[in-house]
């Protein structure tokens, strides 16, 4: 199997069933507990049945993946302020805090921090932009892999999530390697975690 075939396989089976009914049934922690086990299993298929180089091999130095880290973290910091200090003008009584009342912490924060941004990563920029691209200009492939990504979030302000997967998508091309903005979106969300 093909790069392009197997992350495009990989990609409509994550978003098939993240919107499929089985989530929707499920109370919160059985969710994040299935949610876990599927991007597992989906991880470990995927590089089961991928050639070795296509993901882990880069060209980028630990330096580069740094340095583009560090300005992705600023970028969605700025963009996610931006967003809400916008958002916070035109209806200030918006209340955005993420609840996680009737979850188990550990399991919120292991799928927050770790499971969300390695599979919506590997999906969206690894995946959907490198896709697009080759059939159409590379940013039009960020900006429909934002869309889709925005699109997937249905909590709290849209163009937040648009906003950040155009910062990812950007520093990813950037930096050449599909780690910088996994480890720039696990960040975030530890950080935003901790804020609220």
């Amino acid at each position: 199997m093909t790069l392009n075939q197997n992350m495009i396989y990989t990609s409509f089976l994550y978003l098939f069933l993240l919107n499929s009914h089985l989530f929707f049934s499920l109370n919160n922690n059985q969710t994040m507990l299935l949610y876990s086990v599927i991007v597992w299993l989906i991880l470990v298929i995927y590089f089961k049945t991928s050639k070795k180089d296509t993901l882990t091999k880069s060209s980028s130095s630990i330096k580069k993946i740094a340095w583009w880290g560090v300005i992705g973290l600023l970028l969605s910091f700025m963009v996610q302020w931006g967003f809400l200090f916008i958002t916070n003008m035109i209806s200030p009584s918006l209340n955005r805090n993420t609840d996680i009342s009737g979850q188990s912490t550990y399991l919120f924060l292991l799928v927050s921090i770790l499971f969300n941004p390695i599979m919506e990563e590997l999906v969206f920029r690894f995946s959907f932009v490198n896709w697009i691209g080759q059939k159409l200009p590379i940013w039009v492939g960020i900006v429909v892999s934002s869309l889709i990504f925005m699109l997937m979030h249905t909590s709290g302000n849209l163009m937040i999530y648009f906003g950040l997967g155009m910062v990812f998508s950007y520093i990813y091309k950037k930096s050449g390697s599909i780690l910088t903005s996994i480890l720039v979106h696990m960040v975030m969300n530890g950080i935003v975690i901790w804020l609220n």
